[in-house]
């Protein structure tokens, strides 16, 4: 609360006020105020105080004159003791907070009488607008706001001096972080602009390069090589490339006294108008302090909803998860740290440009010191997704020395897996080729990979009757305007299982591959269907016998009436989905419940319209489970008392039966 602090030990020295006969009246009078404040000025310890003592209206209405808060108020603090339940609680909340209370209520607290809104007009005149005009609460809420505001700004104060203090660690940005933001990090934004002629070779201008280049048969946004430097660049036509804008994430490693220091920027790079010479901006979001374990994030934003930009503490609002690494200082950096060595220069430098999460690789290698060996081993796509907050950790078998064991795979596959740079979900299709006996060259994978990832359960399903090599040449002599390859291999594994349900011989090359497959799969599906119907016939002439047997048993049992109202049991399960279907109810998908016997469908009848649907009662158990009218309306009052001198009279004597 600081040196002029409020003392508590002197507040309890002021004598409680208790509410007069007048509050007390006014109160009763007078509904809208859920509070009465009496307010007067106490010198304590040579500080003049402004003492409220808020009485609660349902309080003064019981005849109750005590406070319920007495809030001590200067202008620079304020302090507020609560009496709750016989007890006294100091309270350092303003009295909205501690009245609760609503400004779109119409309840507001107000002063008892003229002399304490003169003692609070005068004490509180510091606060007044003159475009406002004020109630005398709204005076004494202004003046905890105003408070609360200093409050807050010596907290702030304090907060961006310690952050500032840390900021004067960082160094100035090598010479060469622009160019290598260009030529380096920004890898994905190489193109060549080429004016469109009918010219067998037209003129370009590699963005690279900065070089003068011919093109011979290039689209707009095809992709391609520069002939020049031979780097991937992307071939844009100039009349339909007038506004690129490409954007980056880049990250910069640097000493500090404690450890290292991560920085983070956010770049743009614009070709608008003139190609040659694009604009680039960066603009640093966020740094991250590694100092021994402890990480320390901050972030260029907002502070604290003042509005002020500035250096900020902890993540809230940026990520930087694909960025793009200066690699240059990096050994130097990391040395003597405990991820010297992590490897983290080696997996950036995999490909100008190549993308890494730092803080997520950061993290993963103090749990798995093991991704050294992945990316020394060139496992690039397993190491991303390790360090890419995917959950993949668990793959890998770490009680294992080496990299084929922690896979689970054999030294010859391993060396495989290296030429191929499998992920772990390529690295399971490589596996269940080898299961299957498919054998591919490194190139061979890549575009089984490329062809079939969307299809994969497609093309396993065919592998298990053909060879990969046999499957791919059949589907191709379907391939025409209407269907692609994989189109065909979904027929083909459709197809494959008609014939599995229907019992075909699959073994047999006649079977497996029809001469016109598209007719084959035609019939088949016809031949499914037809089987499929005539199992339902089947299966329904099967509940119709079992549920006839069933129902006439349960005529002589279930069937009752009175004077108004009968028990009909049904004849049939055809009677039973009619009814479901006039009452709009749901009875008849419980047919195969009634050919089982778990449930029992009963019709309730008003005597007066014997053939008439009118209510349905399923029991189970003999207990009532429901009963229901049209459109599952509950039962009227003369329904219900029949169904009460049902249970009572038929049920119930059933289950003493049974249970005898």
């Amino acid at each position: 609360m600081g040196k002029n602090s409020l003392k508590k030990v002197l507040l309890r020295k002021i004598p409680v006020q208790l509410a007069t006969e007048a509050t007390i009246s006014q109160a009763r009078r007078h509904e809208k105020a859920s509070y009465y404040i009496k307010a007067a000025v106490r010198m304590i310890n040579h500080k003049r105080i402004l003492v409220l003592q808020l009485y609660s209206r349902k309080d003064l209405v019981l005849g109750i004159k005590e406070p319920r808060i007495r809030t001590f108020l200067t202008k620079t603090d304020y302090i507020s003791q609560y009496y709750e339940e016989g007890t006294v609680k100091w309270r350092t909340g303003r009295l909205d907070s501690l009245l609760a209370y609503d400004y779109y209520s119409k309840e507001e607290p107000v002063l008892c009488d003229t002399a304490s809104e003169r003692v609070v007009n005068t004490y509180l005149s510091y606060t007044e607008d003159e475009r406002i005009k004020r109630s005398g609460y709204a005076k004494i809420r202004q003046a905890q706001n105003m408070i609360l505001e200093q409050r807050l700004q010596k907290k702030h104060a304090i907060i961006e001096k310690r952050i500032d203090r840390k900021m004067q660690e960082i160094k100035p940005l090598p010479k060469d972080f622009d160019d290598w933001i260009d030529e380096v990090a920004m890898a994905h934004s190489r193109y060549i602009y080429y004016r469109y002629s009918r010219k067998k070779y037209m003129d370009g201008y590699c963005t690279h390069c900065h070089q003068e280049v011919k093109v011979h048969k290039v689209r707009h946004r095809a992709k391609g090589h520069c002939p020049k430097c031979g780097v991937k660049v992307i071939f844009l036509a100039e009349g339909k490339a007038k506004h690129i804008f490409d954007h980056g994430q880049v990250a910069y490693f640097q000493k500090t006294p404690k450890g290292f220091l991560v920085r983070y920027f956010s770049v743009s790079k614009s070709y608008y108008g003139d190609y040659r010479n694009p604009k680039i901006s960066t603009k640093e979001l966020m740094r991250e302090f590694y100092e021994d374990s402890l990480v320390l994030g901050y972030e260029y934003r907002q502070f604290k909803q003042t509005g002020k930009i500035r250096w900020c503490q902890d993540w809230m609002k940026y990520s930087f998860l694909d960025v793009a690494v200066y690699t240059k200082n990096l050994h130097a950096v990391l040395k003597n740290t405990r991820y010297q060595y992590c490897a983290l220069k080696e997996f950036a430098s995999r490909w100008d440009g190549a993308a890494v999460n730092p803080y997520g690789y950061l993290k993963r290698y103090q749990s798995m010191p093991e991704i050294e060996y992945f990316v020394k081993a060139g496992l690039y796509a397993m190491t991303y997704e390790l360090t890419s907050y995917s959950n993949y950790a668990y793959r890998v078998q770490r009680n294992k020395k080496s990299l084929h064991e922690m896979l689970g795979v054999s030294k010859q596959n391993f060396r495989f897996i290296q030429a191929c740079d499998m992920s772990f979900y390529q690295l399971d299709i490589y596996n269940k080729l080898c299961k299957q006996g498919v054998n591919l060259s490194a190139g061979e994978f890549k575009r089984f990979y490329d062809t079939y990832r969307k299809n994969m359960d497609v093309i396993f399903a065919l592998l298990q009757y053909t060879s990969l090599h046999k499957a791919e040449r059949y589907c191709n002599g379907f391939i025409d305007r209407q269907y692609d390859l994989l189109t065909i291999m979904g027929i083909w594994k459709d197809y494959i299982c008609f014939c599995r349900e229907l019992g075909y011989d699959l073994k047999n090359s006649f079977v497996l591959f029809p001469k016109d497959l598209i007719v084959a799969h035609k019939l088949a599906y016809q031949d499914v269907l037809n089987r499929r119907e005539q199992e339902r016939r089947k299966k329904i002439q099967q509940e119709e016998r079992r549920a006839k047997r069933l129902l006439k048993k349960y005529r002589n049992l279930y069937a009752w009436k009175d004077n108004r109202f009968a028990v009909v049991v049904p004849k049939d399960l055809l009677e039973i989905k009619e009814e479901g279907h006039t009452l709009h109810h749901c009875v008849a998908t419980y047919t195969s419940r009634v050919a089982d016997g778990t449930s029992i469908i009963l019709f309730v009848r008003d005597l007066q319209s014997p053939d008439k649907p009118f209510y349905t009662m399923e029991l189970q158990k003999n207990e009532i489970i429901q009963c229901r009218g049209y459109s599952n309306h509950v039962m009227t009052s003369e329904v219900q008392e029949f169904v009460k001198r049902y249970e009572s009279r038929v049920l119930k004597k059933i289950r003493e039966k049974n249970a005898a």
